[in-house]
């Protein structure tokens, strides 16, 4: 794992502990309320899956790189 990624992943972790003990709002969808930490949460869950994803697209395409595959 490289020190940008990691260093990627710390600071979504640290933005949701913090999103954790300071958001306590509710937003209404419809006739439902949800609470504003959990939408919180769930989007920087999403952020975390996309950059774990584009680092895993980087790196196989560095090892076709390597290995001279083209395609």
């Amino acid at each position: 794992m490289s020190k940008k990624l990691l260093a990627a992943l710390v600071m979504y972790a640290a933005i949701a502990v913090l999103a954790w003990f300071t958001l306590d709002a509710r937003v209404s969808l419809g006739d439902r309320e949800i609470p504003l930490r959990a939408i919180t949460l769930l989007l920087l869950g999403l952020f975390a899956v996309r950059t774990l994803l584009h680092a895993q697209r980087e790196r196989i395409e560095r090892e076709r790189e390597r290995s001279g595959h083209i395609g």
